[in-house]
Order: C-alpha cells, then sequence, then structure tokens
C-alpha cells in the first residue's frame, strides 16, 4: 500500500450495513448476488470523499450546484431505515501512522454534523487528534477540541456543523506547536487520501461527440475522452503508444492508429485509423471499445489525467498522488479477453504509481483471471436472512473456501454449480454456494 492509501472503510451506520467494514486491497474485488449492498458500499467511500471536500453537506452529495449529480438515493437514501443519521468511517496510512476518521451526520431537524473524531499518530503516540462535543440542537455551529500536544485541556472552539470538521482544521489553526502540526498533518494526509477517490462510470453514447479540446481531465462519464487521449497526443507520445498498442492487442482485425479530429470550432473527436478499411470516428465506435479506452486511459494516468472536481485535491496535495479508481461492473461491454486484459492493466497500475482500484463484478472470466494473491482482496456481499442488512466477508475466510479452489478457477466454481463432494469431506458448504451465487 502507498503512503496516504485507504486501507478501510467503516460502514457503521449507512444504508444498509451495520458495523461492517470494508477492507481495502491494491485490488478490491465486489462480488455477490444482486441486492446484497455492493452499490451501497461504494456509496459510503462516495460520500466520504465528497464530504472531505469541505462543501456544505447537502451540497457535496446532493450536488445542486454541479454537475457530478447527487450520490445514489440522494441524503435520505444514506440513513438506514427507520433513522435519521448514518455514521461512517475510514482509516488511512500514513506516514507515521494509521490514520482513523469517524463522522455521523443526522438530517433531522437540520442536516448537520453530530459527531466526529480524528485519530493519528503524535510525537507520543496514537491520539485523538480533534473530538466533538455533543452538539446543542439550538445552535448551529458544534464545538469540538483539538490536540495541540501541551499539558493540560486541549483548545476548543466552534465549526461549522454544515460541513466536515476535519476539512476545516486547516483554516482554524496555524500550527505553532508540535502537537498542532501533527494534528494538520493527519488531517491533510486523510483529506488529501479521500480526495483521491474517482468513481469512473463510463457512458459510451457520450463519448461520441465532439468536445473542447482544453478539457483534458477525464471526467466521471468519460464523455471527454476525444480531448483527454488528443493531450496524451500531444504531451506524452510514449504513453500514446503504450495506449495504441493495448487497443491493437485486442482488436480481430487491423489497427493503424488512434487520430483526434478537429472540427472547424477547434472541438476534437477521437477516431480510429484502421488502414485500408479507412477511419471510423467515434460515433462509430463500439461500446465496448470507447469504455475500454475510457478505463484504460484513467490506469495509465493516474490522478493527474482525471477530474477530481473542485476542492477535491488539497493544495498540499501532489499532482500525482495516489488514485482510488472506482468501477462498478467492470466487464460492461467488454469482451471476456478485455476483461483480463484490463485485470492486467490494474495490477501495473497499483505497481507503477500506487493505484488502488476497486471493482464490482459478475463477470466469470474475469474472476478466473484474478491469481491466490488478488483473492484476499475478493470480498463477498451478501444479506443476512435474518436481520436483512448487508454483511461483507473476505472470500478466503469464508467457509468451503479451500475446497473450492481445488476444484477450479473461481470464476467456474461460481458458474459451473456446487462444490465436488468426496470423501471423506462431507461438510455442508450450502452457505458457501448461496453467497456466492452459486446452485
Amino acid at each position: 500500500m502507498t503512503a496516504q492509501a485507504i486501507e478501510e472503510v467503516r460502514l457503521t451506520a449507512f444504508k444498509s450495513f451495520r458495523g461492517e467494514t470494508l477492507r481495502l486491497a491494491p485490488l478490491t474485488v465486489l462480488i455477490g448476488r444482486n441486492s446484497g449492498g455492493k452499490s451501497n458500499a461504494l456509496d459510503g467511500l462516495e460520500v466520504l470523499s465528497r464530504l472531505a471536500s469541505g462543501e456544505d453537506i447537502t451540497d457535496a452529495l446532493e450536488s445542486r450546484h454541479s454537475a457530478a449529480g447527487p450520490v445514489r438515493g440522494g441524503l435520505a437514501g444514506c440513513v438506514p431505515h427507520g433513522t435519521d443519521s448514518f455514521t461512517l468511517g475510514c482509516s488511512v496510512t500514513g506516514e507515521q501512522g494509521p490514520i482513523h476518521l469517524d463522522v455521523t451526520v443526522t438530517l433531522e431537524p437540520d442536516v448537520r454534523i453530530v459527531a466526529e473524531r480524528l485519530e493519528g499518530p503524535t510525537k507520543s503516540g496514537p491520539r485523538p487528534l480533534l473530538k466533538s462535543y455533543d452538539p446543542d440542537p439550538h445552535l448551529g455551529d458544534i464545538h469540538a477540541a483539538w490536540h495541540n500536544g501541551k499539558p493540560g485541556r486541549n483548545p476548543s472552539g466552534p465549526f461549522r456543523g454544515s460541513r466536515l470538521l476535519t476539512a476545516q482544521l486547516p483554516s482554524r489553526i496555524e500550527g505553532r506547536t508540535r502537537g498542532e502540526r501533527d494534528t494538520l498533518h493527519a488531517a491533510e494526509a486523510m483529506l488529501s487520501a479521500l480526495s483521491s477517490v474517482f468513481h469512473l462510470d463510463p457512458v459510451p453514447h457520450l463519448m461520441r461527440q465532439y468536445v473542447p479540446s482544453r478539457d483534458t481531465q477525464i471526467r466521471r462519464t468519460a464523455e471527454n475522452l476525444s480531448a483527454a487521449i488528443g493531450n496524451i497526443e500531444r504531451r506524452d507520445p510514449a504513453l500514446f503508444r503504450r495506449l495504441v498498442t493495448l487497443l491493437r492487442g485486442l482488436a480481430d482485425h487491423q489497427i493503424e492508429t488512434l487520430t483526434v479530429t478537429r472540427s472547424d470550432l477547434g472541438d476534437v473527436m477521437l477516431g480510429l485509423d484502421e488502414g485500408e478499411q479507412g477511419l471510423t470516428p467515434a460515433r462509430e465506435m463500439s461500446d465496448g471499445m470507447l469504455r475500454f479506452l475510457a478505463i484504460t486511459t484513467s490506469l495509465l494516468t493516474g490522478s493527474r489525467g482525471l477530474d477530481l472536481g473542485p476542492g477535491k485535491r488539497p493544495l498540499s496535495a501532489p499532482s500525482d498522488q495516489a488514485l482510488m479508481l472506482v468501477i462498478e461492473e467492470l466487464e460492461n461491454g467488454l469482451h471476456p479477453s478485455q476483461a483480463s486484459e484490463v485485470l492486467h492493466l490494474v495490477r501495473q497500475a497499483s505497481e507503477e504509481n500506487g493505484t488502488q482500484v476497486l471493482i464490482t463484478t459478475h463477470s466469470p472470466a474475469l474472476l478466473s483471471a484474478l491469481s491466490r494473491e488478488d483473492h484476499e482482496g475478493v470480498v463477498v456481499c451478501h444479506r443476512d436472512r435474518d436481520s436483512g442488512t448487508s454483511r461483507l466477508t473476505r472470500l478466503t475466510e469464508l467457509d468451503g473456501y479451500p475446497v473450492a479452489m481445488a476444484s477450479g478457477p473461481l470464476g467456474d466454481v461460481v458458474t459451473q454449480g456446487r462444490l465436488e463432494r468426496t470423501e471423506p469431506d462431507q461438510r455442508d458448504f450450502s452457505d458457501f454456494d448461496r453467497l456466492l451465487g452459486i446452485g
């Protein structure tokens, strides 16, 4: 794991989750039946990332003034049924040790923070660095104390209850003492890690239009892919050649190169030079080809090539900060051979620039392409039959995992039926089958 990588997301009370933890690896793969809670787990990370921008909570999660759109279900959809608040947390690797953030947001009577705690390393060991007091229901502000390393009571003061308190720390304390500098360092590391979360949701039909050539950082829908690839062609020829080579390896027909054509107004559109077959513009390219290009370009460029959004990149963060790339149903629109090639790129991106990748998938081909080492990052998401809440379990911790892996690749285990039973092992693996959607 790289510096400031996100180690885990705590879904303490969020949507369908109660007291669950999503532990993250360089490659984390969420699998399980539909409606098990996979998307809800991704939403928890998305909410934390948006809160880290320092925006007003309602604006951040409802996105009233931006093109990002609301989080799935909006604010009201974040709270578990029968409650009026949600609680999330996360842990991040730091240079001196782990940093932990936990926050509770209530929707009634007003949207506001009602509890927040930041913990992290100091000269004298791990300590609470920011801790809120019980809120006054008649005030919009919330008081909190921060660590300054001096003997006696820590200083405290009012914070705006409508925004993440940790995001307000850099403008509230000056860092005059060693303790305050420890607090600021932890806050900035947490905000930097959360600001690096990028949810990629490529929409092929949006990529088939001319776009302004200056719009070079890939947005969530990858609608400006043409401009992004045109920028790579101009500024990083080696990376552009690598992208073309990857594309050639996936196609079953001749590909000379990628081209970027300009309209009379200076807008650009991606094209595919197919040699004797001529030029195929983006408006005629397949969904799978465009989706593959969007995912591959995002992996190759890292955070410097993505539009992380206003306020999502702290001023102190480097331009090549570590990236957490989130992709739902990676296999959508891709041939099975393309899915495995993208998985290979994921591993390369993790090794080369520290990119973490979090995906969901139902693809047997992709699951079978996972190595035994990758299995440590596979998490099964399922609903508890008694409570109806979502649960998260590492694949390798499921009873029946060793026997299942002895019967063949993971993709085959999921698609070809129940586990083989041989003497003397007659254990019941029906729960394993059920959680993986077998049978």
